[in-house]
């Protein structure tokens, strides 16, 4: 007679462990102090072509912003403890300043659809911070729209910078917008049969509406106990407000302000902020800026809201002030929330001598606000 045995449990997979932050999960290069000095040189170099073109100083790169805006970070309650780190580490508020710009590192049309960035400055933030922060009360996220750097270390950025972006101040303004035209077909064309170029990507995308997209952090940060990536991912409302997200900037040199202004005068702007955990340094790595974490195997997981309501999303008075006296740095950080690996090693040092040139140049006093009433409407 058969006899029934009870079946076996089926047992759970547990997620993996998200990797601890060590110092030793970054590794200096053997020439990351002569690659600072070369970055820097080239850096500079653009900053004072652009200033004598437009007889100001700007931001070394992302030069024209399309969007300044106040808003709130909501840190969610009860996250797992993994998430709970750092500035996420307690359910809270802080006020925060936005400022949406495209890539290049003059103020060149928008009829040049490339490479879009998105910078987060929290306000207002308490804790031990980074000893090379020249800001002990803020925390600064420097997003773009790529989940990870055109090149691997500091040495292939400076590479390509010198190959693309540090010639691009000197090239007239018509080439520029024909260069974008020609690697947004390109890109195009590969898509077409299941293939991209992250470079084309970079200098040629279809133009959109700088709310409707997601940007990230790029490279690695500490996070706490662990390492992560960053990005804000704009929620299901605000996609459904913007509708369909396509720009014709074929007749106006300024169509992602004017659609920034157009949208905050009516709606608000919401994000998820979203960290994505370290859980293999040989498929996540920290030293390779160019590698695409695998969000299969670690998804993006939210740790806050970030909530942008209607207002006047490019003043005057908030660009004298944000433009000028402010500087996005990834650098201006908790210790908690450490840059790592050679590009960004590099990376936050060059910002500081652009920041110290642009500055000095025109002439202002730098400003680190602790709440949204220091900064004008």
């Amino acid at each position: 007679m058969a006899t029934d045995h009870p079946s076996t449990p089926t047992e759970t997979p547990q997620p993996p462990r998200p990797v601890r932050y060590t110092p030793e999960v970054e590794q200096l290069l053997p020439n990351e102090a002569e690659l600072l000095l070369q970055t820097g040189e080239t850096v500079l170099g653009m900053a004072q072509t652009v200033r004598r073109a437009h007889g100001h100083a700007m931001h070394a790169t992302h030069a024209k912003a399309v969007g300044l805006l106040k808003g709130t970070l909501l840190i969610a309650d009860d996250l797992p403890p993994e998430l709970a780190q750092g500035l996420f580490a307690r359910p809270g508020r802080y006020d925060v300043l936005v400022r949406y710009a495209p890539g290049p590192s003059n103020p060149v049309s928008d009829k040049a659809s490339g490479q879009r960035g998105l910078s987060l400055k929290v306000l207002g933030v308490e804790g031990p911070h980074l000893p090379e922060s020249r800001e002990t009360t803020t925390q600064d996220w420097v997003l773009a729209l790529d989940p990870a750097f055109v090149a691997s270390t500091a040495e292939d950025f400076l590479r390509t910078f010198r190959r693309f972006a540090a010639k691009s101040p000197s090239i007239p303004e018509n080439l520029i917008v024909a260069g974008s035209r020609l690697a947004r077909g390109a890109e195009a064309a590969l898509e077409t049969v299941g293939l991209e170029s992250s470079n084309l990507r970079f200098f040629g995308r279809p133009p959109q509406h700088p709310a409707s997209e997601v940007y990230y952090s790029q490279a690695p940060v500490r996070y706490g106990d662990y390492i992560a990536k960053l990005a804000v991912f704009p929620t299901p409302e605000t996609l459904a407000a913007i509708g369909d997200p396509a720009l014709d900037t074929s007749h106006d040199d300024e169509a992602q302000r004017h659609a920034m202004q157009a949208y905050y005068t009516q709606h608000a702007g919401t994000y998820e902020v979203r960290v994505q955990l370290c859980t293999d340094l040989q498929t996540m790595p920290v030293e390779d800026a160019a590698v695409v974490w695998p969000e299969a195997q670690s998804p993006y997981r939210t740790v806050a809201r970030l909530v942008l309501p209607p207002q006047e999303a490019y003043s005057e008075a908030r660009r004298q002030y944000v433009d000028e006296r402010l500087a996005f740095n990834p650098v201006h950080a908790l210790e908690a929330h450490r840059p790592l690996g050679s590009i960004m090693r590099v990376r936050t040092k060059v910002y500081i001598q652009a920041q110290d040139f642009r500055q000095q140049a025109n002439g202002v006093v730098p400003a680190e606000p602790r709440s949204h009433a220091e900064v004008p409407d």
